[in-house]
């Protein structure tokens, strides 16, 4: 993305940002998030995609691995400067054959993963992590228990309404009816809204993936299409791509299970077309949003005052919400913020 190319597509951007209140309604925040795994000449890939973000006005939400934060402090601690907000993505996840997996790793294990992470993100970047997706979207109810131990505020794992049919890595169907909507985690069951401190945003999917992998192999039209059927039931998008996916196979090193058809979509070419991606959303009123930003409204007390008075109380993130001695499993309806009495 150098030379007259780049600066083509820095004039379309600016141009197509001047149209926005011509063609588009209401604005919508969607997320715009990029997963950096710890592969040795991705950091190229990073690079290219702040350049990108300066490009759109986009405000990322970029989840680090600790070994690549460690390896490369002063790329991370760009990404912090230019006003993106910066969580973890597991250890060395990317780099390893056996890949580390929450959802059956042991809470101590879970706990040394998250801490490393956070400490190497920390002394790279200077702002303590609070927002954290697990590696592969494996994540399980021991890593609730494992965030919150950790100081973390919001998560974006939890693999709604997404089954890759053998292709990616969500095999398996057992948070496919977890809420699309942002929600409060429960650490019974990841489907249940709860009262954790963890506030879920779960990475967008029909039945596939809204990613870059997706963009790459289905094309532009398909993920059209499957974003207007997203957004018909929850206005909040969440997209996700790796710094890798911009940067040929053979600069960057990999461990021997990297998928052949992953590593040969992999080129600096894919800007282009996460420029038409980018463009339709922002054509159609979509505005890039932080977790901290929009998601930091919900009164954490709400299930407190609920319990001490036997009241249902009605949280904006889960609704009306009956409180359950010895249970953390809540029933929960669309509301508004206020207590109302069962009696």
């Amino acid at each position: 993305m150098k030379g007259d190319s780049s600066a083509g597509l820095s004039e379309q951007s600016e141009r197509l940002r001047g149209l926005l209140p011509r063609y588009a309604g209401a604005v919508r925040p969607w997320h715009f998030t990029i997963d950096v795994d710890w592969v040795p000449g991705s950091e190229v890939g990073l690079e290219g995609l702040l350049e990108f973000c300066d490009r759109w006005n986009l405000k990322a939400t970029i989840f680090v691995a600790g070994r690549f934060a460690e390896a490369y402090a002063p790329l991370i601690r760009e990404c912090g400067r230019r006003g993106h907000e910066i969580g973890t993505h597991g250890w060395e996840h990317g780099g390893l054959e056996h890949d580390e997996d929450f959802r059956s790793a042991s809470y101590a294990r879970q706990r040394d993963w998250i801490r490393l992470a956070t400490e190497a993100v920390e002394n790279a970047s200077g702002v303590r992590p609070v927002v954290f997706r697990a590696p592969s979207l494996w994540i399980g109810e021991t890593t609730v228990r494992a965030l919150e131990d950790e100081g973390y505020q919001y998560d974006s794992s939890v693999p709604a309404r997404r089954f890759d049919c053998g292709f990616g890595r969500v095999h398996y169907l057992k948070y496919f009816r977890a809420p699309t909507e942002p929600y409060r985690l429960s650490s019974s069951h990841l489907c249940l809204r709860g009262r954790s401190a963890i506030i879920e945003m779960a990475p967008s999917a029909f039945l596939f993936p809204i990613n870059m992998a997706t963009l790459r192999v289905l094309g532009l039209p398909v993920m059209k299409w499957m974003v207007r059927r997203i957004v018909r039931r929850s206005p909040r998008l969440v997209f996700y791509c790796h710094p890798y996916e911009f940067v040929s196979a053979h600069q960057q090193t990999f461990p021997h299970n990297m998928s052949t058809w992953n590593m040969q979509g992999m080129s600096p070419k894919n800007f282009s077309l996460l420029h038409a991606f980018v463009e339709h959303m922002v054509l159609r009123g979509h505005e890039s949003s932080l977790f901290a930003d929009s998601l930091s409204g919900a009164p954490g007390s709400a299930y407190d005052a609920c319990e001490r008075s036997g009241a249902t109380a009605i949280d904006p993130l889960n609704g009306p919400v009956t409180a359950l001695a010895g249970s953390d499993i809540a029933e929960s309806r669309v509301g508004t913020h206020l207590f109302r009495s069962r009696g």
